[in-house]
């Protein structure tokens, strides 16, 4: 698979009718997607949210046969980097990474006040390092691209990590999206030790209590280099003792 190309701001699509937005995913969600180019973006555009948004709440609908999902815009999108996957002036994908510094104190979305990643791997340095969250991934079914599209979605999403020197990404899903994910970003995005949490028990969503959560932690090479680091400093006294 060849490397996915970001778009420039001067490709995006603007001034999109809602209505317009809403008729296009409706129709493409029945009818199988093959044609045009897929251009991938980082984007603020509002038209293109709107359909990401639009489009995440059909699909998680579709997948956990709920209608109680709801795909608006909430506060974590206000603050993530919102990766889309589009053809022409049409959505066909998206999802979103929230970052935390590592001196702020914000919830990640799937964190609760009970429920907190900093004390839930306590030997990680998440008071030290940048961190962050991938949600809310979501395709069109019926495009013939779709495991392509995810791929390409995954790689830029990882490579969003490591520019942004983040020291560890998390995910949560269900356990088979949980070994999906481990494979892709261990095999196609050249990220090594990711590691899919069994021991942790995560809480139920009420709209899902059938559904058992598990999280998937993600180091990357900016947790690597602080542990570098740390052997360093540690050597030389070491060798003094001798």
């Amino acid at each position: 698979m060849s490397k996915p190309i970001l778009s420039d701001d001067k490709d995006q699509p603007k001034n999109l009718l809602e209505e317009l937005q809403n008729s296009l995913i409706r129709r493409f969600s029945r009818v199988p997607l093959s044609h045009g180019p897929i251009v991938y973006e980082f984007t603020n555009d509002r038209a293109l949210l709107h359909q990401y948004y639009r489009l995440r709440e059909i699909m998680y609908r579709k997948v956990f046969k709920t209608d109680k999902f709801m795909g608006e815009e909430d506060v974590h999108d206000k603050i993530s980097h919102i990766l889309i996957a589009r053809r022409g002036k049409l959505c066909i994908g998206g999802c979103r990474l929230t970052i935390r510094e590592a001196d702020e104190n914000f919830l990640l979305p799937m964190e609760t006040p009970d429920f907190k990643l900093r004390s839930i791997f306590p030997n990680l340095p998440l008071r030290k390092l940048c961190h962050g969250e991938f949600s809310r991934f979501a395709i069109i079914d019926e495009d013939e691209d779709k495991m392509e599209i995810m791929l390409a979605m995954s790689r830029l999403m990882i490579e969003k990590c490591v520019n942004s020197e983040l020291g560890f990404v998390f995910l949560k899903s269900n356990l088979l999206m949980a070994h999906n994910w481990r494979k892709i970003i261990h095999n196609h995005c050249g990220q090594k030790n990711v590691r899919i949490c069994r021991e942790i028990k995560v809480p139920e969503i009420p709209i899902h209590p059938e559904i058992t959560w598990y999280i998937t932690e993600v180091p990357l090479p900016a947790a690597e280099i602080t542990h570098y680091e740390k052997d360093a400093l540690v050597r030389p006294i070491e060798s003094l003792v001798h």
